[in-house]
């Protein structure tokens, strides 16, 4: 009965869809952290209905953040108690961070990417950007190349604030790379990389609410991609990943959240990709890890978070699960133009 009067408080007003697991899920994470950020990172609700069910807890007497820290209330405990909820738990790998991979022959590329992406351009909140560590590129570029998405092949990078395009070309590897980004801060940067240190990049400045250039539709091996979160607009950058591919065989990557999708956002893009033509071949959650973006104080949860503190540049609380998909039979896609923002929904957190 407990559950169903904080589920029903935490839903009240609600534009953001709240279960019963997201609450059983920030209660484990609450017997596992004290911190706000960490608390986020654990319990894999999305942000806006984890801060939902913190007020409901706060209202109801389970929990305090007096003094900044979240605090379940001996009422909080005796609740966890008696509904046989535990901590949660975070095993990861200490070699791969959890990600199943090593780097390989990557490695002898990790230093010198380092070295460039530490002049790139600083995210900004304009294209919803929020680049990942360079470790995390380092591994996305490896996993393309252990699954035969790399050597010899032709891949095009949608939006690259995370540089996987300079890391895939500092290999050798790829046969082309092809870079479609909007900011031409980032056009700019990836060009200017590409001359100096001799790289098959492409760099074409490009919005993708516009359909692809026709000389780039069905021309490429494989995809790869950084979708923004909202619904329409994950769909519009896989539909975009999906065009430029050649057929059968084809592969693509993505990134998907759970601070910004709901089970039920996750469930309507499996279906996208089904009805495209695709596969989800391979998953791995929580592979890509974020460094802390500059408009953290700006975004759409901030003012909604119960406490207010911004977290350290090393200190990763915002992940994404690395989506690998396959083209079974030839695409389904018809590219739209799309206009307006294709950033935001209701369960957008960082725009």
């Amino acid at each position: 009965m407990a559950l169903k009067g904080i589920l029903e408080r935490a839903r009240e007003g609600a534009g953001v869809p709240v279960a019963e697991r997201d609450v059983e899920r920030a209660l484990a994470a609450l017997l596992a952290s004290e911190d706000i950020w960490r608390v986020i990172d654990l319990s894999g609700v999305p942000v806006m209905a984890l801060v939902r069910v913190l007020y409901a807890l706060k209202d109801l007497g389970y929990l305090d953040w007096d003094g900044g820290r979240l605090v379940l209330t001996p009422k909080g405990r005796d609740l966890v108690a008696s509904l046989g909820i535990g901590p949660k738990l975070e095993l990861k790998c200490p070699h791969c961070g959890g990600r199943g991979t090593a780097l390989g022959p990557v490695e002898k590329i990790a230093a010198k990417f380092r070295e460039i992406a530490a002049d790139r351009p600083e995210a900004i909140q304009d294209f919803d950007q929020g680049y990942v560590t360079e470790e995390t590129t380092l591994h996305r570029v490896a996993f393309m190349w252990s699954r035969g998405d790399l050597y010899g092949k032709e891949l095009i990078v949608l939006g690259d604030d995370d540089l996987v395009s300079v890391a895939a070309g500092l290999t050798r590897a790829p046969k082309r790379v092809v870079v479609l980004e909007i900011d031409q801060r980032l056009v700019d940067f990836i060009r200017d990389v590409a001359r100096k240190e001799n790289l098959p990049i492409e760099v074409k400045q490009h919005d993708l609410r516009e359909p692809l250039p026709p000389d780039l539709k069905g021309h490429f091996d494989a995809f790869f991609c950084d979708p923004t979160e909202s619904l329409q607009g994950f769909m519009v950058f896989a539909e975009r990943g999906i065009a430029a591919l050649k057929g059968p065989g084809g592969a693509g990557y993505l990134g998907l959240t759970h601070c910004e999708a709901s089970y039920g956002k996750w469930r309507e893009i499996q279906r996208f990709f089904l009805e495209a033509g695709a596969v989800i071949a391979e998953l791995r959650d929580a592979f890509n890890d974020y460094v802390n973006w500059p408009y953290i104080d700006h975004m759409r949860s901030w003012p909604h978070l119960p406490v207010q503190r911004i977290p350290g540049r090393e200190e990763i609380w915002y992940r994404s699960a690395l989506i690998r998909i396959e083209l079974v039979e030839g695409s389904h896609i018809e590219e739209r133009r799309y206009e307006g923002d294709i950033f935001s929904d209701e369960e957008a957190a960082t725009t």
